[in-house]
């Protein structure tokens, strides 16, 4: 069984070589593999995106021309990266993937052959992209855009007041219940003493 795994990697390797006959394709793929090898990490499968092997040779080059991961992912701009990969534009969840490629595969290369970054800067980087897509997700389910371009604020859930046992057993208060289809959200405060 082992060999037949074999082969399918050689083949997915030699389909990395054998997209253009760019001579430091060979060397950055052969530096690559051998770096991976020797921190514990093999290249044991390669990536496959849009029913094709992810070149990596080219997906580093693109991001380390415009400044590294971190640069890409704090300027967002995959896809530039997507386009110069000459993926389909209609992938969309092409800059998750991309990231998450990179990240396995050419990352750790990237910080030991160029340092354009650091792993704390990329952890922040991801979790400032995190915290912006939350804010944009928060204000588009507040704000309904109609065909005439203008905001209206969504209808206030119904509340409902039930009563409900508080932390002392004693005191029973109301709290509001929003009801949003068929999930029942309790919302209760609780009083110090």
């Amino acid at each position: 069984m082992k060999n037949i795994n074999f082969l399918v990697i050689s083949f997915s390797v030699f389909q990395l070589y054998d997209l253009d006959d760019d001579k430091e394709r060979k060397e950055f793929l052969d530096d690559l593999f051998s770096f991976m090898q020797r921190r514990g990490t093999p290249v044991n499968r390669i990536p496959i995106m849009a029913k094709q092997v992810l070149d990596l040779y080219m997906l580093y080059k693109l991001v380390t021309e415009k400044g590294g991961l971190v640069e890409v992912i704090n300027k967002k701009i995959w896809r530039e990266i997507t386009k110069g990969l000459h993926l389909p534009t209609s992938i969309t969840s092409a800059a998750f993937t991309l990231r998450t490629q990179y990240m396995k595969y050419l990352y750790p290369y990237e910080c030991e052959k160029r340092g354009l970054s650091s792993p704390g800067e990329l952890q922040a980087a991801i979790d400032s992209n995190r915290r912006e897509s939350r804010k944009q997700n928060y204000s588009s389910a507040i704000f309904n855009f109609s065909a005439t371009r203008t905001q209206t604020l969504l209808p206030t859930p119904k509340i409902q007041h039930v009563p409900v046992l508080s932390h002392q057993s004693s005191c029973i208060s109301q709290a509001p219940m929003v009801k949003k289809g068929k999930i029942l959200l309790f919302i209760t405060s609780l009083r110090l003493a």
